[in-house]
């Protein structure tokens, strides 16, 4: 069966990336079949419960088809899908970006419900068709709807231990799904502060482990953990001996260590940081297993990375503001 993932727009290459690593750490075959902007159209077996782990996606859709967007080949195409369709049903169009602007969405979709032919419920969401308005025209039945307020409970400043900077619940989710980590595996963020990969992992199903260099994080970290019903093990330690405790022990790592010199990082320059705790965080992987490392876009990480022994997968940008971009790299582990 195939499938459409329509994606969040905040980043270019995260959300396909995400759906991708999802259905790999679930075992899911898989083959892309088009890939255009916020829309991803995959072949694969039942997908189970890989949607509702996803962070940086809208919704799931059944694929009915594709065409150039264009009123004639649109309303071909709806003809095509009319038996596949139900009783009650509702038509939508979503527009991606600045695509198709000569395309009226609510011309389309009327003619669309006429064609089909049966009473268009604009109420009715038990069969709802939609129409992306992409680099093609992609139509496809929802099937699991995943709006991005899924999260309120776990935004940031709703937790008892609040610190600026961290990363929004659905970026936290999909790093810590870029990791490939399963339910049951080990994850460690050996820059824990205020636990929201290890959050995210936690929920998933994951065992959750976690470390920091300044107590009062790993304090504040402990109650967010707690807030949310996750068993942990976290505790004060240096990254850079951590992996004496912990040799070939964990399956997966998401870390977001700090930017800036400060107590957090017992004064190294940020160069010197990332150099020493790739080394351990080498050392503390299992062997073909997953690391996801975000970092300012400025810091060589890459470049320490591969002389430990990890595999550069990807690599993503990822801009803040004007003076920050991120970039978020995924790097395995390879003896």
């Amino acid at each position: 069966m195939a499938f459409i993932f329509h994606l969040t727009g905040e980043n270019c290459t995260i959300p396909r990336a995400e759906v991708l690593a999802v259905l790999e750490s679930m075992d899911i075959s898989f083959e892309v079949l088009h890939s255009y902007e916020q829309v991803l159209v995959v072949e694969a077996g039942d997908l189970g419960d890989a949607p509702h782990r996803l962070g940086m996606t809208h919704g799931v859709y059944e694929y009915l088809g594709y065409c150039d967007p264009t009123y004639r080949d649109i309303l071909s195409l709806t003809r095509s899908i009319i038996q596949r369709v139900s009783d009650g049903f509702a038509v939508r169009i979503k527009r991606i970006g600045e695509h198709s602007k000569d395309l009226k969405r609510d011309k389309l979709e009327r003619e669309m419900g006429g064609i089909i032919g049966k009473r268009v419920d604009l109420s009715q969401t038990s069969c709802l068709i939609v129409g992306f308005l992409t680099d093609r025209f992609i139509l496809g039945r929802l099937i699991h709807s995943l709006p991005g307020t899924r999260y309120p409970r776990r935004h940031p400043k709703d937790r008892p231990f609040f610190h600026p900077g961290v990363l929004l619940p659905r970026t936290a989710r999909a790093v810590v799904n870029l990791t490939r980590v399963k339910p049951g595996e080990k994850i460690i963020d050996p820059f824990c502060g205020t636990g929201g990969f290890l959050i995210e992992a936690g929920l998933m199903g994951a065992d959750v482990y976690g470390c920091d260099i300044d107590a009062e994080m790993v304090q504040g970290c402990e109650k967010n953990l707690k807030h949310y019903g996750i068993k942990y093990k976290i505790s004060v330690a240096d990254v850079r001996e951590l992996w004496k405790e912990y040799p070939n022990f964990f399956d997966a790592l998401a870390t977001d260590p700090p930017y800036g010199i400060s107590a957090s990082t017992k004064g190294l320059r940020l160069d010197e940081l990332y150099r020493e705790s790739v080394k351990s965080f080498y050392k503390m992987l299992k062997e073909g297993k997953y690391a996801c490392l975000v970092a300012p876009h400025v810091v060589g990480v890459e470049e320490y990375a591969k002389k430990v022994g990890f595999q550069i997968i990807e690599k993503h940008l990822d801009r803040v503001h004007r003076s920050l971009t991120r970039k978020i790299l995924v790097m395995r582990k390879w003896s």
